[in-house]
């Protein structure tokens, strides 16, 4: 019987001490493997960055652009004192231009409510007359939280970009700030029911204030050397680069968006001349207001879309949508010139400073033929006056200018000018996120001092590529048009 039992747990040990070694050679439990989830909390495209709960949403576009007739750059209008020329020397039939765009944007729950951080990298390659040139640039990068947004974004005047209308950039008078967007630091109000208002600090919107009674160092502008009719030495203003102050109230409905903001911007004058011992005409405050709206037409056809906006300034001209540190807008054809003086304000010596009145309108309706295949009709104009003032100064120093400047203009002189817009865009997306777009833009300057024969003198007339007299300012338009094919890669 003990030996049975010896048996019996001898067998029961080995059998133990067999499984305990099978055991032993079982490989470790791998840790779970931590797979991209979907966030839904911000809409679709996000994905919670793996070990954190951030949410990432990437997108961006790639797009090839054609434009026929742009002028002297492939973004050439009035607005920036290039467009609309025709000689076969200093202008250009074509131009090619290639954009790749890539936007980052993460978002996360905090105490304080979401905390948002967005940039938008570009990368941009033209063909012009004036060379081939590749760049990289950020137009966007800001922080949003409890509020308040830190950073390079849209301006809080704007409406049209939040539209997203097919507009042909750089060809519309209106109060975009355009794809560079504007350095900011702004809050926001939430009020309920879709109600906001917003207040901050933006990137001054400069064009210039120009002293009328010094003509050395006339800037040149245009396709021969259209220069500055006077000098600008006071971009900066005494304040220093001061940042404007803008501020809006905003409705968003499910019938669209309306919008009316302000802008107060410093429009003073730098000294009498370059010496601070001359004396100055001390601060000046412009100002810009806007109202705007978007409407939503589904009961047209689901898609729809309708907006408009008005601009009014005084001493603030940059906020008609005018390239910021740019005068005389300007079309050339033959021996005929339309311009017209640009700028916040100009003063002389001893004097105050005058600022310059404009306002804009500007619109657009898009219509969806189908799904896949939409047209968009917009256009803007523009109305600058100067004061009685401010227009013997500008006309005083610019028949004065006769060594320095490169335009003359005789016994008829006003620098008062009107400009106005019209286009359509039709795009198709035959496959979703693939659009082939083509535009059609007409522009017009009804010119200052317009029609007055025998007016315009020409000097430095850029390497004789001209004549250098018998000018005639006339009223001028220009059409262009360009092809786009570009891959939207927006979840």
């Amino acid at each position: 019987m003990k030996m049975v039992k010896s048996l019996l747990l001898g067998s029961a040990a080995g059998i133990v001490a067999v499984a305990g070694a099978q055991a032993a050679d079982l490989p470790v439990k791998a840790k779970p493997v931590e797979y991209v989830k979907v966030c839904s909390l911000y809409g679709a495209g996000y994905y919670y960055m793996p070990g954190t709960d951030i949410c990432l949403k990437l997108g961006g576009y790639v797009r090839y652009q054609l434009n026929y007739d742009p002028g002297a750059s492939i973004s050439a209008g009035p607005q920036s004192g290039t467009g609309g020329r025709n000689t076969r020397l200093d202008s250009q039939d074509s131009a090619q231009r290639v954009r790749a765009l890539a936007t980052i944007d993460t978002r996360q729950q905090t105490a304080y409510g979401t905390l948002r951080s967005y940039m938008m990298l570009g990368w941009q390659h033209d063909a012009t007359t004036t060379g081939s040139v590749a760049g990289l640039y950020v137009s966007r990068g800001f922080i949003q939280i409890a509020g308040f947004t830190f950073g390079k974004a849209t301006s809080f005047f704007d409406i049209f970009p939040n539209a997203s209308f097919a507009y042909a950039a750089g060809n519309n008078w209106s109060g975009d700030s355009g794809d560079g967007g504007v350095i900011l630091m702004t809050y926001t109000a939430q009020f309920g029911n879709g109600f906001s208002g917003s207040i901050g600090i933006e990137q001054q919107r400069r064009i210039a204030t120009v002293f009328t009674s010094t003509t050395a160092g006339a800037t040149a502008v245009g396709p021969y050397a259209l220069g500055a009719l006077v000098t600008s030495n006071n971009l900066g203003g005494p304040g220093g680069n001061i940042p404007d102050i803008v501020g809006n109230l905003r409705l968003d409905q499910s019938w669209g968006t309306w919008i009316v903001a302000a802008a107060a911007h410093d429009a003073s004058g730098g000294y009498y001349g370059t010496l601070e011992t001359n004396g100055s005409p001390g601060y000046k405050w412009g100002w810009a207001a806007t109202t705007g709206i978007i409407l939503n037409l589904p009961m047209i056809t689901p898609g729809d879309r309708f907006s408009a906006q008005v601009v009014y300034s005084e001493g603030a001209t940059a906020y008609h949508g005018a390239t910021r540190s740019t005068q005389n807008p300007l079309f050339t054809n033959g021996n005929r010139i339309a311009w017209g003086m640009l700028e916040d304000a100009v003063y002389a010596t001893g004097g105050n400073v005058l600022p310059t009145t404009a306002w804009s309108i500007a619109g657009a309706f898009e219509h969806l033929w189908t799904p896949a295949l939409k047209t968009s009709w917009y256009g803007s104009y523009i109305d600058v006056t100067h004061s009685a003032a401010a227009k013997t100064q500008i006309c005083n120093a610019n028949r004065a200018a006769v060594a320095a400047s490169t335009i003359i203009f005789g016994p008829t002189c006003n620098p008062d000018f009107k400009s106005w817009t019209a286009g359509s865009r039709t795009e198709w997306e035959p496959v979703r996120g693939l659009t082939f777009g083509v535009d059609v833009i007409y522009q017009s300057i009804q010119s200052a001092t317009a029609n007055a024969a025998g007016n315009v003198t020409l000097v430095g007339n850029n390497g004789a590529k001209a004549p250098g007299a018998g000018y005639v300012s006339a009223n001028l338009d220009n059409v262009s048009a360009n092809f786009r094919v570009q891959r939207n890669y927006l979840p």
